[in-house]
């Protein structure tokens, strides 16, 4: 059959338009291609994925000088991890760093958790967890006296959970959780604490209901099962094949733990009866804090690989509005921070997240929406990362530790975030692999631009994991410590030139007439400049706690307006007369804020010349170190005076300097000049224990009138108020009692020194004393056979006590009639031991009679 010409051109025509189609769709293509954005692979950077919305560095910023003092601390020597990795995931998490004064002289200490070794590695193997303590010149040394924490480790936490008035430790690891008491400055394992198994995470501390108590919740992260024998042994995450073991999401979410503080009762694990044990999240870290302002703790739970947790406080238990919020992103969630940036009047939250998925900034509507509607959630948040300029620039990062601080002072509040991949190296598969951190400056409450290009410190790529933020060498700045898996821990001191002024308050809460060092869970608001900035003393970051102490940018304030705190109790205090470039010590219940360091008043000599801050401190720690080393290795007391008061030319308020040269004042016999560098220091530090004792007790031993005695028992006193478990200032008491005559005092003084120490040579022989004197003769020699059992196999010493002798001691820290102890020979004939203290007491009485 002939094809007809019209439909031959039909068939011509459909074939020449398909040809033209074609080379139409392939030029296309071709033009496509030649302009296709570069394909996406977690953990490389992208131009046109992970840089759009960069904001780039204002030429207003500041330099962002951090500079690496590890090494010149005294922090060098400190692994995080020991042996090589054996690919399994409780060995690639840890470790945290913790910020904290466990001693109470005014210097943060730093406790460091060793994330350990291989898991077949045995207790020995693994490195321990280090308490560094803070020698208050700007290096560390490892602590005495701290018990080895050799653990898989992962967070720690500080808080005063006894409220005895000093911080205690919590420490988490695999299949171990740890409290450590302190003891005067010394950590104890308390065994009667729970040690479950199981991969614990995060531990935060917060007194969820109110009772005065903080109560410990701990995150559990995956029910962890090493691989053994036939099973899977990879497995896909973002293309990107890892070992099953280094999964998440191949193991079961572990529960999480809540333990209620009943204070001498111990704690109580409440979590699944609350409604918080959150057991379908792999939790890594958690954060108290109170979003909704109603003066309760919320919490909020960072999870991996699972929906994030936030938990209402209702007052009677907790409601799960983490959905209505709008912060229940699945995610692979890490770190926290809380903070204020804009300082709209509400709290915002910080999340660091896993690679490919941003990280996030939610801002709170609170002070936007106002009280919510019935039936509305308590608080609603906004994720603005990607607005603000914190999200995309992170997609090709792991976060881990994450907290909020000014570093420049210009009144907003800055962010750095620690990270780190969890991928192994393509070349050496036994190490993940290293990446920059984040340094993001606050610009003016309006966006946050990444200034790590410009610091290197923070631009060179390490294996991070804990982060925490503190003043360290209390110069007023927030220094940065981080914990690095491939390494260990780097401390970046802050040398940024400021923009403006600051203040620190460290807080007291003074529950039911105990004492909680901290104030964990008050919130702040410092009024100056006409600006409230918010600030609250909380948990956060990744494994890790920030400073207890509260720093606050002022920007170009030159005065402090008012400060309010609002205590976990329920109460608000107001404080004025605070001034700038200041710590100050605010107590829950007292109207008046005690200044720390500096402090008004007088300096010990001329001020020095006109020098930059810097400058100051460095001259400040020659001289002190210098009169240090005089005083303890060379024992020339007269070589240290001068050099201790040249230190204070640059420092005339540091406690340290001023305590050191009153001992040597009193060791070369210039007392009237040690009770005036005492004064001093009680001045700068009202509740200086050290002070109040040692003017006290010199006072008393040269008093020249009965107001000398009445002045030094009044100082005693408001020593022992500081510390009521000091037995020494007791027995001073006890001791400036027979001073004035006043026997019966005396004896009830010596009584509770001796029941509180059973070991106590002097309580037991001053009670000798008072019995002789009463003339009750087997009293008096029961008091000394029980001297003689308290001082056991001591050498006794020989020869009697003259009167020279009571101050010739004084340059030690002691008490006024330690001589007579002393010098003791171990007789117990009271007629024979006593004729000289009651000689002594004569010749003080007659004294201080012919004195009025």
């Amino acid at each position: 059959m002939r094809v007809g010409r019209r439909r031959r051109r039909l068939y011509t025509t459909v074939i020449v338009l398909a040809i033209v189609g074609s080379a139409g769709i392939w030029l296309g293509v071709r033009a496509y291609r030649a302009q296709e954005p570069e394909a996406y692979v977690p953990g490389q950077d992208n131009a046109d994925i992970t840089r759009k919305l960069d904001l780039g560095i204002p030429a207003e910023a500041p330099d962002p000088t951090f500079t690496d003092v590890t090494a010149e601390s005294g922090l060098g020597g400190f692994d995080t991890f020991a042996g090589p990795r054996t690919s399994q995931l409780p060995e690639d998490m840890g470790g945290g760093v913790a910020w904290g004064d466990i001693d109470g002289d005014g210097d943060e200490d730093l406790l460091v958790v060793a994330a350990g070794a291989a898991l077949t590695a045995s207790e020995d193997e693994r490195p321990s967890s280090i308490f560094y303590e803070n020698l208050g010149d700007g290096t560390f040394e490892g602590a005495v006296g701290i018990p080895g924490i050799h653990i898989n480790g992962m967070g720690a936490a500080w808080g005063d959970h006894d409220a005895d008035g000093d911080l205690d430790l919590a420490v988490t690891g695999y299949n171990t959780i740890r409290l450590y008491q302190n003891e005067r400055g010394g950590l104890g394992r308390d065994y009667s604490f729970p040690d479950p198994e199981g991969f614990w995470a995060g531990p935060a501390w917060g007194d969820y209901d109110g009772d005065g108590d903080l109560d410990l919740y701990v995150c559990g992260y995956v029910q962890y099962r090493a691989q053994e024998g036939s099973g899977p042994t990879a497995a896909e995450q973002y293309g990107t094949e890892v070992p099953y073991t280094l999964n998440p999401s191949s193991f079961a979410p572990e529960r999480n733990l809540l333990y209620r503080n009943d204070g001498a009762a111990g704690f109580v694990e409440v979590a699944e009866e609350l409604g918080v044990s959150n057991a379908r999240g792999r939790s890594l870290s958690a954060l108290w804090h109170d979003f909704d302002d109603d003066g309760r703790l919320d919490l909020y739970v960072a999870n991996d690989v699972s929906d994030n947790a936030f938990y209402w406080n209702t007052g009677s238990g907790f409601e799960d509005i983490s959905h209505p919020a709008f912060v229940a992103d699945y995610r692979g969630a890490m770190g926290l921070a809380a903070g204020d940036w804009n300082d709209d009047g509400d709290d915002d939250l910080f999340i660091t997240h896993w690679i490919a998925q941003e990280n996030a900034l939610y801002d709170s509507l609170l002070s936007d929406l106002g009280p919510p509607a019935e039936g509305a959630p308590a608080v609603r948040f906004m994720d603005a990362a990607d607005m603000l300029g914190l999200g995309q620039v992170a997609l090709q990062r792991v976060g881990w530790g994450a907290a909020f601080a000014d570093f420049d002072h210009d009144g907003r509040q800055d962010l750095v975030v620690a990270n780190g991949s969890t991928f192994e190296n393509d070349a050496d598969p036994k190490g993940l692999r290293p990446q920059p951190s984040f340094l993001f400056w606050n610009r003016d409450g309006e966006a946050f631009h990444d200034l790590t290009p410009l610091v290197p410190a923070l631009a060179t790529p390490h294996v991070s994991r804990g982060l925490a933020v503190s003043d360290y060498d209390s110069d007023g700045d927030v220094d940065i410590a981080i914990v690095d898996l491939d390494g260990g821990v780097r401390l970046l001191r802050n040398d940024i030139e400021k923009r403006g002024n600051w203040i620190k308050l460290r807080l007291r809460a003074t529950p039911d007439g105990r004492v909680v060092e901290g104030g964990t869970g008050a919130n702040i608001v410092v009024r100056a400049g006409g600006v409230s900035r918010r600030r609250a003393i909380s948990s956060g970051s990744y494994l890790s706690q920030n400073s207890l102490i509260a720093h606050i940018g002022l920007g170009a304030a030159e005065s402090v307006e008012g400060v309010d705190v609002r205590w976990r109790a329920g109460a608000t205090d107001t404080y004025t007369g605070l001034g700038p470039n200041a710590t100050w010590l605010l107590v829950e219940g007292e109207t008046a804020a005690q200044r720390l360091s500096p402090a008004s008043g007088a300096a010990d000599t001329e001020p020095p010349p006109s020098l930059s801050e810097r400058e100051a401190t460095t001259l400040f720690w020659q001289n002190h170190r210098a009169a240090m080393d005089a005083t303890k290795v060379d024992v020339d007391y007269a070589a240290a005076i001068p050099l201790f008061r040249e230190a204070l030319r640059y420092d005339p308020d540091h406690e340290d300097a001023l305590y050191y040269l009153g001992a040597c004042l009193v060791a070369v016999g210039d007392t009237d000049a040690a009770l005036g560098r005492f004064e001093r220091l009680i001045e700068v530090n009202p509740s200086s224990h050290r002070g109040l004792r040692r003017w006290g007790t010199l006072r008393a031993s040269t008093a020249a009138s009965a107001a000398d005695l009445d002045a030094a028992r009044a100082r005693l006193t408001r020593a022992l108020e500081v510390n009521q478990e000091e037995t020494g200032v007791l027995l001073a008491l006890g001791e400036v009692d027979l001073l004035r005559g006043r026997h019966a005092d005396a004896e009830r003084s010596f009584a509770l020194v001796c029941q509180a120490n059973e070991r106590s040579v002097a309580g037991f022989f001053l009670r000798g004393y008072v019995a002789w004197n009463a003339g009750d003769m087997d009293a008096s020699r029961a008091m000394l056979k029980r001297a003689t059992a308290a001082r056991g196999d001591e050498k006794t010493p020989e020869g009697a006590v003259m009167e020279g002798d009571v101050l010739a001691a004084m340059h030690t820290d002691t008490t006024p009639l330690a001589a007579f102890t002393g010098s003791w020979a171990g007789s117990e004939e009271p007629e024979t031991v006593y004729q000289a203290l009651a000689n002594h007491l004569l010749a003080v009485a007659a004294r201080t009679t012919a004195g009025e």
